[in-house]
């Protein structure tokens, strides 16, 4: 079975989604198996932007079917409309996803009106709808099965809490969204594994990125699920051996959105520049990201987390005529030099990042296909990466359009 997991190795918005529609094409169904609509792949195709906050990338290809896993979290009212410009019959929903209400948005607006509390989130209600998973008080897909059963559910959820929203309103309006979606909810590990007896292909794809992982990112600064391939497989009811090759996805330098340690951050005219050139908005939020020299500390260890076998690089062309060209190779921390992420948000903002200085290159590279074509300088800033990194890099975009991906041959 042809398999393929792309993952984010860095604070989000790598690009992922260029990739996976990319990809999506050459294979039978495309996987996202964590996150909620907290997420946003921006996919440029048929001459038309689309931004998917919950949807897979593949369900810009009319042949493929797009599974969203049991590992996501579900607000309705953003599938019914994001789902307006494309066919339900390509969807298929894990019956065990759980389902994010206006509770769950209103305890995310608290936590984050709250000044010890506050962390930077989308208010999308994300982080709520996980805390009441792990508290196994959440409410899942398999409930919409039958409608009185899910308004009852939903009632005590809202008397537990003391949340007044009439229950009765909110299921009535939703009721023909949810038989509409009804043939979609399915055990998604079932579907899978037939799949899979089939020799269909796959392709999974992650949400965020690693470094906003629960247990291995920039904790307490992190999303609420897991976005390495390495956990696709409980999100999704597999076995991990179904994923043969990981690429990972890295922008050419480094951007966050939100609150959190960022070593290798700057603010200047540059970091201006950059923003503007590359629009280093949030897709979700719309917030200006913040923009940092390359790390690859920290790529390091997301490397070994995601169990990465090859790499894309992304936003490229945005490199051009950046000065200083910067990487970080290390940290300086209490007087010793490191190369691993403290784990306590206090020790990593406290960090001194350690540069390598690169020479830049004022080439337009929005044009160019081949990897030989490229600027001696890209060149070396690349193989500096592949180098360090001990991984291949297998991918090179220098530009938003699908034909502005170049394929490195590592023959």
């Amino acid at each position: 079975m042809k398999s393929l997991a792309i993952v984010g190795l860095q604070f989000g918005d790598e690009g992922k989604g260029k990739l996976t529609d990319t990809f999506a094409a050459n294979f039978d169904l495309v996987i996202r198996y964590q996150g909620g609509n907290n997420a946003g792949h921006t996919v440029y195709a048929h001459g038309k932007k689309y931004v998917l906050h919950l949807l897979p990338s593949g369900i810009i290809h009319a042949h493929t079917i797009n599974v969203m896993g049991n590992g996501m979290v579900i607000d309705l009212d953003a599938l019914e409309k994001e789902l307006e410009p494309f066919h339900i019959h390509q969807l298929r929903i894990s019956d065990r996803a759980h389902i994010i209400t206006p509770l769950h948005r209103y305890l995310d607006a608290q936590a984050e009106g709250n000044a010890s509390q506050k962390i930077g989130t989308t208010l999308k209600g994300i982080g709520p709808a996980y805390q009441l998973k792990a508290g196994r008080i959440g409410l899942r897909m398999s409930s919409l099965m039958n409608v009185d059963r899910f308004k009852f559910e939903l009632k005590q959820l809202y008397d537990f809490y003391g949340f007044n929203e009439d229950v009765e309103a909110y299921v009535q309006r939703l009721t023909p969204f949810i038989q509409r979606l009804r043939p979609a909810i399915v055990d998604v590990g079932s579907l899978l594994e037939a799949a899979k007896e089939k020799g269909q292909s796959m392709l999974f794809e992650g949400a965020q990125g690693m470094m906003l992982d629960l247990d291995h990112g920039t904790y307490p600064f992190v999303t609420s699920s897991h976005p390495s391939p390495t956990s696709a497989a409980i999100d999704l009811g597999i076995p991990q051996g179904w994923i043969s090759r990981t690429l990972g996805v890295v922008k050419a330098y480094t951007t966050r959105v939100g609150e959190g340690p960022f070593p290798t951050e700057y603010d200047n005219e540059v970091s201006q520049s950059i923003r503007e050139r590359a629009h280093e908005y949030g897709a979700t939020t719309g917030r200006p990201r913040r923009i940092g020299h390359l790390d690859l500390v920290m790529l390091k260890q997301a490397l070994r987390v995601a169990g990465v076998t090859e790499l894309a690089v992304t936003l490229f062309d945005i490199l051009s005529g950046v000065e200083p060209l910067k990487i970080c190779t290390h940290y300086r921390f209490q007087e010793k030099e490191i190369m691993t992420v403290p784990a306590h948000a206090d020790d990593l903002k406290q960090v001194t990042p350690v540069y390598q200085t690169f020479s830049s290159w004022q080439e337009d590279l929005s044009t160019i296909r081949t990897y030989e074509a490229l600027p001696k300088a890209a060149k070396a800033y690349l193989r500096f990466i592949e180098t360090t990194l001990k991984r291949p890099i297998r991918f090179i975009s220098v530009g938003p359009q699908r034909e502005q991906l170049i394929e490195v041959s590592h023959d």
